[in-house]
């Protein structure tokens, strides 16, 4: 069977291209903005990654952003190629027009006129536009929205369906969805520490990120993977890891793989008080002790339906520049046999698997390889 490849990669974080959020996350120059809230108790002030020119929560700047970094993965491509080629959305913001309509009308108190619009009906203009085959599908399971969002696209390519696919995740700052996970009591007012026994919550932060997914050459392939639904409820994971542990084990078993191949571990690690609980519970009951895995989200924060291209894209590129990043801010941790990196790591290529552990009991792993040069 034909290797199923990552051939280009394209990211904006509150940092910028990729080239400047590696850098950031070398020289632990970790930067947040902050933001004002309404909630239940009154105002709040919480700190978030914000994009350093905003994109607005309107339909002309998301569309062009999108359309931005559409169009730098398939520039290279040729005419026939784009007509080969399908587009896959992964985000939590799928219906635009529930959102702007519950703003206008609960926050706003204004009467509100439906323009009909989705980050879906966006995907179909920009492929028509940029030539593209017209196939589009938009996938929104929370935070492993842009994680099912690669799956998929590996899955149309091994089925000979498309010989291309362009993956994309968005995820801008919304007031409805802070408010919402303010509501759940759900995010930090500092600092994200994953697996840290004084993790209070998550920081939210904005991203796109895009793949294209392809058969041709390339020193990184997209082995597989496993998704899932199933957990405890729909905001919360069952702290025993059973329902993380089943979607790693059967990720590992569809490549025959042992738990002892795996290189390293990208964990989800929200560092809210069950969601990192039930994932080091995961992690000890599939790996030994000497397991390599760190976390993300410190650098960048929650992407929600982005996390899963842009924390794939961004660990590809640390290993490309010879290294696993560390992870920070924690210090005492839940698991004293199991911890994540506590320093940068030198390493060029391996396998690895990248998690992400969503609301909804929807739970992925991938599985992705660099080979040796």
């Amino acid at each position: 069977m034909a290797n199923i490849n990552i051939l280009d990669t394209v990211i904006l974080s509150s940092y910028g291209d990729l080239d400047e959020t590696l850098r950031a996350i070398k020289d632990e120059n970790i930067k947040t903005s902050k933001i004002e809230i309404d909630t239940l108790d009154g105002v709040m002030s919480i700190p978030y990654f914000l994009f350093e020119d905003k994109i607005k929560e309107d339909t002309k700047s998301i569309y062009d952003a999108m359309k931005k970094i559409i169009k730098q993965l398939t520039d290279k491509l040729s005419p026939l190629q784009k007509k080969e080629t399908a587009l896959i959305i992964g985000t939590s913001q799928i219906d635009l027009n529930i959102i702007n309509s519950i703003k206008a009308t609960i926050y706003e108190q204004k009467e509100y006129k439906s323009q009909k619009l989705s980050i879906d009906t966006y995907a179909k203009d920009i492929s028509k536009n940029l030539g593209l085959n017209g196939y589009t599908m938009t996938i929104a399971t929370a935070c492993t929205s842009s994680a099912n969002a690669i799956l998929e696209a590996k899955n149309l390519i091994q089925n000979d369906v498309f010989k291309y696919v362009v993956v994309l995740g968005i995820e801008i700052f919304s007031t409805i969805m802070s408010n919402g996970f303010s509501s759940m009591k759900l995010l930090s007012c500092s600092t994200q520490k994953p697996f840290d026994k004084n993790r209070d919550g998550l920081v939210l932060g904005e991203a796109l990120a895009g793949v294209l997914i392809g058969l041709n050459k390339s020193l990184w392939s997209l082995e597989g993977g496993y998704s899932n639904c199933n957990s405890l409820n729909i905001t919360s994971a069952s702290e025993n890891g059973d329902d993380f542990r089943e979607v790693i084990e059967i990720a590992l078993e569809s490549l025959n793989l042992k738990p002892n191949d795996i290189t390293a571990l990208k964990t989800h690690s929200t560092s809210t008080l069950a969601n990192d609980l039930a994932e080091i519970n995961a992690i000890s009951k599939v790996f030994c002790k000497d397991i390599v895995f760190t976390a993300l989200k410190p650098y960048f924060g929650h992407t929600l339906g982005a996390c899963g291209l842009l924390e794939l894209v961004v660990f590809m590129a640390a290993i490309d520049d010879g290294f696993i990043p560390k992870t920070i801010n924690s210090k005492e941790y839940i698991m004293n046999h199991y911890k994540p990196l506590s320093e940068d790591l030198k390493c060029k290529s391996g396998l690895f698997m990248l998690n992400y552990f969503g609301f909804g009991g929807n739970n992925v792993s991938l599985i992705i390889k660099k080979k040796t040069l």
